[in-house]
């Protein structure tokens, strides 16, 4: 069983990389002013980079095997955070991938 730490470290990882994702994909928006754009950019990579040390400081503490199933939910999300700040339409097949996911993820977790 995790630690709670450490599996809220895991979460915490797991949203830095979705904030950093909505950040590049907002830099890349050319209806924005330069200085918003920029500023996006350096929010992402900042977000990118303290999300890699963060994992990296994970993947010393558990078994990689263990850890790596945590990476599904990245695209959960990613893909949550891009419906509510991007105002982007997710279909409802994506909604079940996302509680198959969930269920592979316990499963792991509850070992």
């Amino acid at each position: 069983m995790l630690k709670f730490s450490i599996f809220f470290a895991i979460i915490f990882s797991q949203l830095v990389l979705a904030f950093a994702q909505v950040c590049l994909k907002k830099s890349s928006d050319f209806a924005l002013p330069n200085r918003y754009r920029n500023g996006f950019l350096c929010g992402g990579v900042c977000a990118m980079t303290a999300w890699f040390f963060l994992w990296g400081f994970l993947m010393s503490r558990l078994p990689l095997n263990r850890l790596f199933a945590f990476e599904g939910l990245s695209p959960i999300f990613v893909t949550a955070a891009s419906a509510i700040f991007l105002k982007e339409q997710i279909a409802t097949q994506a909604w079940f991938a996302f509680g198959l996911i969930g269920i592979g993820i316990s499963l792991v977790l509850f070992q």
